[in-house]
C-alpha cells in the first residue's frame, strides 16, 4: 500500500496497489475501480453460451498484467478494509448489451455508503439495451463530515445483475470484436491516517558526553 502526498498527485490513483492520497491532513482517500469481464474474448465469468446470467457478482481488480496464460500478478478481489468511510460509488458499462429496463446496482457496503438500498447507484439500460455511455454515479456525500464509520468488518463490493447481459460493441465492430465489454464498478473511500511516527518531527540526536563542539 502507498499513499502519495500533496504535489506528487499527478497521475491516476492506482487501485490494485491500494495507493491512496492525503488531501486533507489527518486523512487517507482512496479509489477502488473493479470489473466484471463479459467479453468471450478475454478471461471472463460468462457462461458456455458468453452470455452473463442475472445474478450477484464481485468485480476483481484487474492486474496490470495483460497477458491471459501467464499472469505473475493476479487479479484480486475488490474488497474494501474495515473503518472505511464510503462517500462515493459508481457504475458504468462498456460494450454490454442487455434489453431496456434491465438493471445493475451496486449492493450494500455499509449503513453510511451512498446507494446502500440499491436506490442510488443502479444503472439501467436505454431503449436499445445499451446502458449510459457515462455511466451513474450516486450523490456525493459530505466528505469527513463526522458520520459514523461504513464499514466495520472487510467489506467485499458486489453488484447485482437483473436479466441476461452479453458482449456487444455499439456501434458494432464485427462479430468478433467484442472487447472491451465489462461492467465497471468504483468505490471511493477514506480512512484515517496513521498517527505520527519519529520521521514527523525533528528529534535530536543523542551525544554522548565529550562529542560536543
Amino acid at each position: 500500500m502507498s499513499v502519495i502526498f500533496p504535489g506528487n498527485y499527478v497521475a491516476n490513483l492506482n487501485a490494485y496497489r491500494d495507493q491512496g492520497v492525503v488531501a486533507l491532513p489527518g486523512v487517507e482517500f482512496y479509489r477502488l475501480v473493479g470489473a466484471v469481464v463479459i467479453s468471450p474474448d478475454n478471461d471472463s465469468v460468462t457462461n458456455t453460451s458468453g452470455a452473463l446470467a442475472a445474478a450477484d457478482y464481485q468485480p476483481q481488480i484487474l492486474s496490470p498484467d495483460l497477458r491471459q496464460d501467464d499472469k505473475p500478478r493476479k487479479d484480486r478481489p475488490m474488497t474494501i478494509p474495515a473503518n472505511a468511510v464510503v462517500y462515493r460509488t459508481a457504475i458504468s458499462a462498456p460494450g454490454v448489451l442487455g434489453a431496456s429496463g434491465n438493471t445493475i446496482l451496486i449492493k450494500a457496503l455499509g449503513a453510511n455508503a451512498p446507494g446502500n438500498t440499491g436506490s442510488l447507484t443502479t444503472l439501467t439500460a436505454q431503449a436499445d439495451g445499451y446502458f449510459p455511455a457515462n455511466g451513474v454515479s450516486s450523490a456525493l456525500n459530505s466528505v469527513v463530515d463526522g458520520t459514523a464509520i461504513s464499514t466495520s468488518a472487510e467489506t467485499a463490493v458486489e453488484i447485482t445483475t437483473s436479466a441476461t447481459l452479453t458482449a456487444s460493441q455499439n456501434p458494432s465492430a464485427g462479430a468478433s470484436r467484442n472487447s472491451p465489454s465489462a461492467i465497471l464498478v468504483e468505490v471511493c473511500y477514506y480512512l484515517p491516517a496513521a498517527a505520527p511516527s519519529y520521521e514527523d518531527v525533528s528529534i535530536p540526536y543523542a551525544v554522548e558526553a565529550g562529542q560536543g563542539y
